[in-house]
């Protein structure tokens, strides 16, 4: 039983594309400080997990850029072996 791969190359590299320029856009800024000069413990808490979810934040947008460029790499990679497959298929008929 054979089983075949089909990529839609142009479609899959505007699907990357567009998750790419939509990280780029993604404005993940989050407030870090509330409050100004108060010293409530529960500002300092706050401030602290604002900073926090910041971190989170942006460590997620590198992941997904890394994803993508990972994805963008599989496809790349992909693609260049489907035409040197279908270049030596061709040329040994």
């Amino acid at each position: 039983m054979a089983t075949e791969i089909k990529i839609q190359y142009k479609e899959t590299e505007r699907a990357l594309s567009m998750l790419r320029q939509a990280v780029h856009a993604w404005n993940s800024a989050y407030p870090r400080q509330v409050g100004g000069d108060n010293e409530l413990q529960v500002i300092n808490k706050l401030n602290e997990l604002n900073e926090q979810c910041q971190e989170m934040l942006e460590s997620y947008k590198q992941l997904l850029l890394e994803n993508q460029a990972a994805a963008q790499y599989s496809v790349e990679t992909m693609e260049e072996t489907d035409h040197s497959l279908s270049s030596m298929i061709t040329l040994s008929r």
